[in-house]
């Protein structure tokens, strides 16, 4: 059994995404090492009133060990049940970049990031190396960025249907972490090779390919002051086989660069641009960031990407009274349609404000405030007013704590109150905003008391929240009160419940008890044995045929954890 279990490790070890080595301290570091934990669970479980949601007994065994060898983390996983049994090691996909000094290799799945836009984190089968001599950048990685689907057999539908990708990244730069500017490339291109057996409706995929350019930079200046900017050009064609060419009327960019990149008809260029300036002292900061994407940006380094839109952001901070007084907040204005392709323009003002004040050692109170508007214009005369969005949504919290530390006991108060409202000021159905606005209110109080050298800790909350709106009106009030204690340093012992009265407009009224209880004994420190019970009483105030009845259920956890 052990040798067959080794056996399979060493298998699936060459299946393993593999992390960064640093070769300079392997002969210090131990050949084999194993580490992780084993767990054993039975559930019992009983319900009255209504179908049981699960089986009367479960059991589970699972674990998730892992297996170290010089410093490389190897890990697996296994679950085994009546219903299930299953062994996997859950990273299928073998890679490593072992360092020396200044350099480091890439072999295998890797997922670099030159660029936000050229190679952007976007996992690679292949094979690379970066140098870092000094102050000098310098990265290539060639590789496969997709691999080529295959046709189902049993139906001959490819879903989804993609080519073979490769593609090769590269970058130069110079600088530090403080300051420093990169320029990065990225070519890529699909197989033109189409599957065999593919049906004449199935052939609506075109093979493309893409040319980015790109650069990341960042400078610090007179102490206080740091300056960010990245962009790049995408150059994309959807159909490199397409006999169709530029015309004169293209784009000045594309007929000048059709010729060095093998740009067609179908060929199509997008720009992303950002920067940002930031002011940073002991007590106060400022930061000030500009970004805009072209519509329908593509880039095959990168899985996603937001287009289509233009923003400035501004973001505040700031830290008095050594930390006593504290605050940052951000406010942004977002626009899409920025080339004006489209009937409407939307219009977004992003704010947010954090802020916090501690009046005494005992008592400070925290704030939280966003709102978020959306304001959409036509551009055009066939706009219909009944698809106009003009919303807004705010939010509000304001969090007071009161702490009392005793030598015995400490104790803290806390509450909060949050406002939500959403806001439609679209007219077109009525001219009544209340009719179409949503509010919801929640207060929460809190106290908690811990006895330290008694290893015991007791809590109460109390929560009221109530939704207004749109013909509704409902209401949750909850109680929780719980308990925590420790004997004999060993024995953890717990036990709470929380009660939930709910009021809703459609008459599905009900009295809720949850109440949870535990005892977890640790054998060692690396052996836990532990049991918990879980018990839910649902009463309905109302009853009728499409109202939930009434029902009780319980459920019980008995486990043993290993860690190892």
């Amino acid at each position: 059994m052990k040798k067959y279990l080794l056996l399979l490790a060493l298998i699936c070890c060459w299946q393993y995404r593999l992390h960064a080595q640093n070769l300079d301290n392997i002969g210090q570091q131990k050949p084999v090492t194993l580490s992780g934990s084993i767990q054993a669970q039975g559930i019992f479980y009983n319900a009255t009133g209504i179908q049981d949601r699960r089986a009367p007994f479960t059991y589970y065994l699972s674990g998730n060990p892992t297996i170290s060898l010089y410093g490389l983390d190897i890990p697996f996983s296994f679950a085994y049940s009546q219903a299930d049994k299953s062994f996997r090691q859950p990273f299928n996909q073998f890679g490593l970049s072992p360092t020396y000094k200044w350099v480091t290799l890439h072999v295998g799945y890797r997922d670099l990031s030159f660029s936000p836009y050229t190679l952007g984190g976007h996992t690679m089968l292949g094979a690379g190396v970066e140098l870092n001599p000094g102050k000098l950048r310098v990265g290539f990685m060639y590789g496969r960025l997709n691999r080529a689907t295959t046709i189902d057999t049993t139906t001959q539908a490819l879903v989804p249907f993609s080519f073979s990708r490769k593609a090769y990244a590269a970058k130069l730069g110079y600088g530090t972490e403080r300051n420093f500017f990169e320029l990065s490339y990225l070519t890529a291109k699909d197989d033109t090779v189409k599957p065999a057996g593919l049906k004449p409706e199935q052939n609506y995929v075109s093979p493309a390919k893409n040319d980015v350019m790109g650069y990341v930079s960042r400078f610090s200046f007179l102490k206080h002051f740091v300056f960010e900017s990245d962009g790049a050009l995408s150059l994309y064609t959807n159909d490199v086989n397409s006999p169709i060419s530029l015309d004169n009327g293209s784009s000045t960019i594309l007929n000048k660069l059709r010729t060095t990149f093998g740009l067609n008809g179908t060929s199509e260029y997008y720009t992303a641009f950002s920067a940002g300036l930031g002011y940073k002292d002991k007590n106060y900061g400022m930061k000030v960031k500009y970004k805009r994407v072209d519509p329908d940006f593509q880039t095959m380094g990168a899985y996603y990407f937001s287009s289509d839109y233009e923003n400035w952001t501004i973001n505040p901070s700031g830290n008095f009274d050594k930390g006593k007084i504290r605050f940052n907040g951000s406010l942004g204005f977002q626009h899409d349609n920025v080339k004006k392709q489209k009937r409407a323009t939307n219009h977004r003002i992003i704010g947010s404000l954090n802020a916090g004040v501690d009046f005494t050692k005992s008592f400070s109170v925290e704030a939280v405030y966003t709102n978020f508007s959306d304001n959409q214009k036509a551009q055009t005369a066939l706009f219909a007013d009944s698809l106009k969005i003009v919303q807004t949504t705010q939010t509000i919290t304001i969090m007071p704590r009161y702490m009392i530390i005793g030598t015995d006991a400490i104790h803290v108060i806390s509450g909060s109150y949050t406002r939500n409202s959403m806001n439609d000021y679209n007219t077109f159905y009525s001219t009544d905003a209340s009719s179409r606005s949503i509010t919801t209110n929640q207060y929460m109080l809190s106290y908690n008391i811990n006895f330290t050298k008694k290893m015991l800790s007791a809590y109460i909350n109390l929560s009221n929240t109530k939704l207004n709106g749109q013909g509704m009106e409902n209401s949750y009030k909850s109680a929780t009160v719980g308990a925590n204690k420790i004997f004999f340093q060993k024995l953890q012992t717990g036990l709470s419940g929380t009660f939930t009265d709910t009021k809703s407009q459609g008459g599905e009224d009900a009295f809720i008890i949850n109440a949870t209880g535990n005892l977890g004994y640790r054998v060692t420190t690396k052996q836990l044995l532990s049991f918990n019970m879980f018990l839910t009483n649902n009463k309905a105030k109302t009853s009728g045929p499409q109202l939930q009845p009434n029902f009780r259920e319980t459920r019980g956890e008995l486990s043993y954890l290993l860690s190892f």
